[in-house]
């Protein structure tokens, strides 16, 4: 290099200022164009595809920088040497202090090459996340769990975005804040306070470095204590599902007494598991956690009362087998099939296809009647009131109850109906036909069939059933009760009262009256 110096100055008259400035800069220029032709020929000639072409031309503009870089560098150390032999009278402090200048306007215009460098590449990686999720978000649908939809993918898509706008705007702010420390770091007038704003950034960065490094222990005991209890919950599982499926049979622990005893269990263990590791929580000591964890205590204490109770009633109701899915009950005035029971609350869906909630507070302090488990035993009773005149005898009563309840399609032979004189009223004899059924879904279209029977039965054999809506006016010359009983024509006692009802063209004018005593 030094032989082609002495050449260029003897031949050419080019001193050591314009080699260095001048000449040797557009060798660089030429050869680095040079290259960048030759490879983009070369390029121009394997690949077919113009869209890849043209990047790979865009991006192959990025090799003209490094010999860009060592140029300026090569001609910034030609101007160091020219302002050595320029100032070279002066002392060696004077000298250092100078280079020391130079040398950091030359660092600082590195810097900020490498940070425009920095924030283009930020800027061309939030462009690529951009491009990504627009195709991802555009390939399917929704994300689903189990059959529902959780969530789409345009909303994942504009949360990815945000996350990611906000993330490249803390990125370029704090590339930004180091690089003011850096430039004043490197001039010597200015390199303390540089270096004090770098304190800023690096002392909370490696307290907390040395925090988390300090953490590692406590983390490995967490995630083997989370490890074990979840091994300890897929043991469970296996056992219980088991269980539920009737593969295995322990004492008088009931099938669907698994999945709830399971959700119990899990619930157990999670607070367990809360318990043993809070303590080695990051900050689990700090004034912070301890107001908080009195604040959630008090939370918990006044406002949770009726979450308890709906708790123990719900693993009340569980255990003490009061009524399964599926079944036909009674609760309180709701009457319907139940859907699903959990800790908290049960689901009815009654015979109008209404869904009831109710609290298992609520199941527990009233009173639970499980038609399903009668109908299973055949004593589901169905009953059916109906009022009779004095004038019918109870025998045939009881004879033509008993036909309709034959009559009815879902009634059983045996047990046997049973029909019962529920009151001797002023106007009728109430009966109550109690017959029995082992369709408890259907148990309300049962019961209709069986009031259509009595309907027909009664209808057909020419008994009257008396209603308080229709009152008769009767002659009570003879009493109301069956010929069987009266013997024949029986008389009231002296006193009693004919009524005689006659059409209205037939009464009389004046003062005639339409009854009269005997």
């Amino acid at each position: 290099m030094d032989a082609i110096r002495e050449w260029l100055q003897a031949s050419l008259k080019l001193g050591p200022a314009v080699q260095d400035l001048v000449l040797f800069p557009l060798l660089a220029a030429v050869l680095a164009w040079a290259g960048r032709a030759i490879f983009l020929a070369a390029v121009s000639l394997r690949v077919a595809d113009p869209r890849r072409r043209a990047t790979i031309k865009a991006r192959s503009a990025y090799v003209v920088y490094v010999p860009g870089v060592a140029l300026f560098v090569g001609i910034w150390l030609s101007v160091m040497r020219q302002i050595v032999s320029l100032f070279g009278d002066r002392s060696p402090e004077e000298l250092e202090r100078i280079r020391a200048t130079f040398n950091g306007v030359l660092y600082a215009i590195l810097s900020v090459a490498a940070l425009i460098l920095l924030i283009r590449f930020i800027q061309k990686a939030v462009a690529m996340v951009k491009l990504w999720i627009d195709r991802w978000a555009a390939s399917g649908g929704p994300i689903r769990f189990r059959g529902l939809d959780l969530i789409s993918r345009s909303r994942i898509r504009e949360s990815v975005l945000v996350v990611t706008r906000a993330t490249r705007i803390v990125f370029i702010a704090l590339l930004l804040y180091i690089q003011i420390p850096l430039l004043l770091g490197f001039f010597p007038a200015t390199a303390p306070l540089g270096s004090q704003l770098m304190q800023y950034v690096t002392k909370p960065a490696t307290e907390i470095f040395r925090a988390v490094i300090g953490y590692i222990p406590n983390l490995i005991y967490i995630a083997v204590v989370i490890v074990v209890i979840r091994y300890c919950l897929k043991i469970i599982r296996f056992f219980l599902n088991a269980v539920g499926r009737g593969d295995l049979v322990v004492g008088t622990f009931e099938p669907d007494w698994a999945d709830p005893t399971y959700k119990l269990l899990r619930s157990l263990l999670g607070v367990f598991t809360l318990m043993i590791v809070f303590p080695y929580l990051p900050g689990s000591g700090s004034e912070f956690f301890r107001g908080f964890s009195l604040f959630v205590g008090a939370l918990v204490t006044l406002g949770s009362a009726g979450v308890v109770g709906n708790l123990v009633a719900g693993i009340i109701l569980t255990y003490s087998r009061a009524f399964r899915v599926g079944e036909r009950v009674r609760i309180g005035e709701s009457v319907g099939d139940v859907l699903s029971k959990s800790l908290f609350v049960t689901r009815l869906r009654t015979p109008e296809n209404e869904e009831i909630t109710v609290p298992n507070g609520l199941v527990l302090g009233g009173q639970v009647t499980n038609y399903s488990r009668a109908a299973q035993r055949s004593e589901l009773v169905l009953r059916v009131e109906v009022g009779i005149g004095y004038d019918v005898h109870w025998t045939r009563m009881e004879r033509l109850l008993e036909e309709a309840a034959a009559r009815t399609e879902g009634i059983l032979d045996s047990p046997p109906p049973a029909i019962w004189i529920r009151s001797l009223g002023d106007f009728a004899v109430v009966y109550e036909l109690r017959a029995m059924t082992d369709r408890a879904a259907s148990m309300g279209q049962v019961c209709s069939d069986l009031r259509r029977s009595v309907l027909d039965v009664l209808h057909d054999a020419g008994v009257e059933i008396m209603t308080p809506a229709v009152q008769a006016v009767r002659d009570a010359s003879r009493v109301a009760v069956p010929a069987r009983n009266a013997g024949g024509e029986a008389r009231p006692p002296q006193g009693g009262i004919r009524v005689e009802v006659v059409p209205s063209s037939r009464i009389p004018s004046g003062d005639g009256e339409g009854s009269r005593e005997s």
